[in-house]
């Protein structure tokens, strides 16, 4: 790795500042592990809990509460996930060695919940078996993400990093929705069908992807991290506003896409009238996501992150607002909206990100704590807690008599409020989440302040001992 110095202005007085450069090949290591981890994300929201409804026979409140249940389980630990991975030094680094140690329970786990289970689980198997594959995936996404907003620690070495992340992630879910695809409108196999495959390409990309992770990419070494008492590391975070900045908006971008993805094979099979493409609408909507970041990245850079954050949020708000004047049943026309539509999923989720990796400066520079562990864990917090919205949604719809088996035969109260949650909702917390965001200060000329701060303390510390 090549070293680079950098001087900043801090008080008057410049200070040098130490970033290593991450080899390309380094960088798409790194990021490996998005894909399979990123990638269990889009089958648990849009086609666990139809397939838990259609084909292990549970109830529309059952798989409701199972899918609920979990992502509120997901916000009680992320944080103390993150908190206790900051803590926690060996001689893999803070971050490597959780990913390695869950690995082979996550290939189990993902095993048994997408290939084990048969209708004879039940409610309370199948509910214990989610809890553990959600407990899992978040001790190996708070381990990652923590390290993405390290390796490479500068206000747009972050974007790119994020970026390779996000990018990762994108094709991985990508890679999900084609095999989806291809199961069920190339070979005519069921939803069934299609979530087995999907199993099993998750279950042999993690080790190969978290090997090389691991064995390539490298931590850097963070200072012995002094003592912070439980209430002054509390106040700290309490009175951190950026980060409150940015976890409100990305608590807006959780519910539309828990929303959105809860409903989405509903939606598009039973008003849009897409029987059997639904499942290629759904793929092209997130291979366009992979061309949507580095398009995202760009204009981060170009005009600062909290302002292409805003116009992304704004532009999905937009996209989605155009849906219902899609004409129906119209494949050709529908699929290129779908592929403009989703340039915003890929760069919403890798500029809150962004943001977050620049809040763990402030942080530190208040406490004199690295602790990038539990504001990812607090990021994963709002997200999930927004994806729980998936679920809650499938929810609400028992009420107006809506009925999976049903279909496109459900009465016309059910059929449009289906219509109404999918498209009202999302796209308000879009414009909500791009609005929350206007005079947002921790900017480019704010983080390189701090970055400075840091490494001069460090210095201090060095001198000292």
């Amino acid at each position: 790795m090549l070293l680079a110095l950098g001087r900043l202005a801090v008080g008057g007085h410049e200070v040098s500042v130490k970033t290593d450069k991450v080899s390309a090949w380094e960088l798409v290591a790194f990021a490996a592990p998005a894909a399979p981890l990123l990638a269990l994300t889009l089958p648990t929201i849009v086609f666990l809990p139809p397939h838990f409804e259609q084909h292990l026979g549970l109830s529309g409140y059952a798989v409701a509460a199972i899918f609920f249940g979990a992502r509120i389980f997901d916000i009680v630990i992320d944080p103390s996930l993150g908190t206790l991975q900051d803590r926690v030094q060996t001689p893999w680094g803070r971050r490597r060695a959780w990913l390695l140690a869950a690995c082979p329970f996550m290939m189990a786990l993902v095993w048994w919940v997408f290939v084990g289970l048969g209708r004879d689980a039940g409610p309370v198997i199948a509910a214990g078996s989610i809890f553990l594959l959600f407990f899992t995936l978040d001790m190996m996404m708070v381990s990652h993400l923590a390290w993405s907003g390290e390796i490479i620690p500068t206000y747009h070495g972050r974007t790119h990093a994020l970026g390779a992340v996000q990018t990762a992630s994108a094709i991985g879910q990508a890679l999900m929705l084609v095999i989806a695809a291809y199961v069920v409108q190339g070979l005519g196999g069921t939803d069934s069908d299609a979530v087995s495959a999907m199993g099993w390409s998750v279950f042999w990309m993690l080790p190969v992807t978290v090997l090389l992770a691991v064995f390539v990419a490298r931590e850097r070494k963070v200072p012995p991290q002094p003592h912070l008492t439980f209430r002054a590391a509390f106040d700290a975070l309490l009175h951190n506003k950026p980060a409150r900045r940015v976890l409100l908006p990305d608590l807006c971008l959780g519910i539309a896409q828990g929303v959105s993805g809860g409903l989405f094979l509903f939606y598009f099979q039973f008003v849009m009238g897409f029987t059997r493409e639904s499942q290629t609408l759904v793929a092209i909507f997130f291979l366009s996501g992979i061309v949507g970041v580095p398009l995202w990245w760009m204009i981060g850079r170009r005009f600062s992150k909290h302002r292409a954050t805003q116009w992304c949020f704004l532009y999905a708000a937009l996209t989605t607002l155009l849906l219902p004047f899609m004409p129906h049943g119209n494949f050709p026309v529908v699929a290129v909206f779908m592929l403009i539509g989703g340039l915003a999923q890929g760069g919403s989720v890798l500029l809150t990100r962004a943001l977050m990796a620049d809040v763990v400066d402030e942080d530190e520079v208040a406490t004199g704590l690295r602790r990038s562990g539990l504001y990812f864990g607090l990021l994963l917090m709002t997200s999930k807690a927004g994806l729980a919205a998936g679920p809650l949604a499938l929810g609400l719809l028992q009420p107006f008599g809506f009925t999976a088996a049903l279909g496109a035969h459900n009465s016309p109260a059910a059929l449009t409020a289906l219509s109404a949650i999918f498209v009202g909702a999302p796209a308000a917390l879009y414009a909500l989440g791009g609005l929350s965001l206007r005079n947002y200060t921790l900017d480019e000329k704010r983080q390189a302040e701090l970055a400075a701060a840091i490494s001069a303390r460090q210095a201090r510390n060095s001198e000292n001992t």
